[in-house]
């Protein structure tokens, strides 16, 4: 015969077994997983593209270069608009010395909207 104890503590560790291999139970939606250049860099040279990867894939709806005075920065974003697991835009001419910020806005397949800053700054405009 089990101890009340014993009963207890295994219905509590099945109960959170249940909940956490339940299909659904958690509700996962797309993420930022990394970028290029990443959060906090400090690079020597103006970067010649933006890379954001994505947990999984969802439909980028807006992609902007900020610099430190909040202006925004020419970027030609490449590909589509479609469902994807990243997105890439170029930088047509070279960032001089300053702080940036892209900003991105996001849907996930589930209709879920992100959105997120990715800061950097560039010491050298070479």
């Amino acid at each position: 015969m089990l101890s009340r104890f014993a009963f207890l503590r295994n219905g509590a560790l099945a109960a959170a077994f249940a909940v956490l291999m339940a299909p659904g139970a958690a509700s996962a939606h797309a993420m930022l997983h990394s970028s290029d250049p990443g959060d906090g860099a400090t690079l020597n040279s103006s970067p010649r593209a933006l890379h954001l990867m994505f947990t999984e894939e969802c439909r980028v709806t807006s992609l902007r270069l900020l610099d430190e005075a909040g202006k925004e920065r020419q970027i030609r974003r490449e590909g589509g608009r479609e469902a994807a697991s990243h997105a890439t835009a170029t930088v047509p001419s070279s960032l001089p010395p300053g702080a940036y910020r892209i900003e991105w806005r996001a849907m996930g397949g589930d209709g879920h909207v992100m959105s997120g800053a990715v800061r950097f700054a560039v010491t050298s405009s070479r």
